[in-house]
């Protein structure tokens, strides 16, 4: 077995702790403001039919993402989260959301479509948002049935975070220099996406994936899992 296969399964085993806690590992369309979410932490999306390349198979990350990593920023975890799943009723704004940006893009070359206004600018008028609110539609149904993990790290909004650290890191592992060892299945939406990053890293990121990993960051993340959890019993 390989360094890599090695690390990759020990930060599958540490995310399978997670699991173990309620509400964790739900689809995300299922979570509520409700939850006792964690002022800050680091998630992880896995996707319906997407496993990683083991027997028997397990679903694999395919996003990390973390939040306030400007110093000084207020946003919490669940805020962040409820972005990227807009709202129950199905409406959302991809221009607050890079996740759901890519997700929508990925829906339009795979069917097809086209919608000039995707993505351009930071806001936009109603008017235009009414043209796009199909999409938003089909976004957040499609990141709402994807399950979600998280790990709370309390540390301080900013650059140097443990957050940013562990998210940088794990994007880095998993994409593995945009050569994946778990690779995704013939008909996962991102291998529509007009970003070769996602397209080659498996993964819905584009930052870090071509990054070396410091593996070190899997002791920062097996101290917070313990914290998010509790020992081992």
């Amino acid at each position: 077995m390989s360094d890599l296969e090695d690390h990759l399964d020990r930060f599958y085993t540490l995310l399978a702790r997670l699991e173990a806690v309620t509400p964790q590992g739900r689809r995300l369309d299922e979570q509520s403001g409700r939850s006792p979410w964690p002022a800050r932490g680091v998630y992880f999306f896995m996707e319906p039919g997407e496993t990683r390349n083991r027997t028997p198979a397990m679903p694999r990350v395919v996003r990390v993402g973390t939040h306030a990593v400007s110093a000084g920023s207020k946003s919490k975890l669940w805020g962040r989260l409820r972005t990227h799943r807009g709202g129950k009723a199905g409406n959302g704004n991809h221009r607050g959301s890079i996740f759901r940006l890519h997700v929508g893009a990925a829906l339009l070359a795979r069917d097809g479509l086209s919608l000039a206004t995707w993505g351009q600018r930071s806001s936009a008028p109603r008017s235009i948002r009414s043209t796009e609110a199909f999409l938003e539609k089909r976004v957040s149904e499609h990141i709402g049935r994807m399950s979600v993990l998280w790990v709370d790290v309390p540390d301080e909004p900013g650059p140097g975070s443990m957050r940013s650290f562990i998210e940088r890191n794990a994007i880095a592992l998993l994409s593995n220099h945009c050569c994946p060892f778990d690779r995704p299945s013939g008909g996962w939406l991102g291998n529509f996406s007009p970003r070769e990053e996602i397209r080659r890293s498996a993964l819905w990121n584009l930052n870090y994936v071509q990054e070396a990993c410091d593996t070190t960051f899997l002791d920062v993340l097996e101290e917070c899992v313990v914290g998010t959890c509790g020992p081992k019993r």
